[in-house]
């Protein structure tokens, strides 16, 4: 696979990737680099979630000869990066060093890793009432509405089947709607209050 197809399933990708594949493991870091930087910022301090990402990444391309099915790398890079941004606070800066020289090669040669993601594309009154909803509904509307990630991409990165996927922007959606309705009648009330 010279030239990696971006259309591929996860499967081929993965296997091309641990065959030596950049180019295939490029596109998996394209196809999940914004749902990694979603669940660090869900565990670290935003300022931190790009470093997390980048680091779950850098990890996953390492260990991906050790991935024994190719079908659950979502849910493997998801466990990953949850076990990267639990450690990010108490790790310490001399590990990091030992291994700087390989991160940086692969850096240059997968260049969507050390990509940034843009700003946020929703207005803030949905962050904050995305802020204000459970995370396991938040993360999987942020996934398929924001970032326009596919449900069954979303349940193997979440490593939960697609109808519990579709519970959750289910629900998420009707409590996006309750909070909405609160913010719209607190500011009637506050216009009532001006005049």
């Amino acid at each position: 696979m010279a030239q990696a197809d971006v259309g591929a399933p996860d499967e081929i990708l993965v296997v091309a990737a641990i065959l030596g594949d950049l180019a295939a493991f490029d596109a998996l870091v394209l196809r999940y680099r914004s749902a990694v930087v979603r669940t660090a910022r869900m565990m670290v301090p935003q300022d931190d979630a790009e470093d997390v990402a980048q680091e779950a990444f850098l990890l996953a391309f390492k260990a991906l000869p050790s991935l024994e099915e190719p079908r659950k790398f979502p849910a493997w890079l998801h466990a990953i990066t949850r076990r990267c941004a639990f450690r990010f606070s108490d790790r310490a800066r001399a590990l990091q060093r030992r291994s700087a020289a390989f991160d940086e090669a692969i850096l240059e040669q997968v260049p969507s890793i050390s990509r940034t993601t843009s700003g946020e594309r929703a207005d803030e009154e949905l962050q904050l009432a995305l802020e204000r909803i459970p995370d396991n509904y938040a993360l999987v509307l942020r996934l398929h509405f924001l970032d326009e990630m596919p449900l069954k991409r979303i349940a193997g990165y979440l490593g939960v089947s697609l109808a519990a996927v579709k519970w959750r922007i289910h629900h998420g959606k009707k409590l996006l709607r309750e909070h909405f309705e609160i913010l719209r009648k607190g500011s009637e009330i506050w216009k009532g209050k001006k005049r």
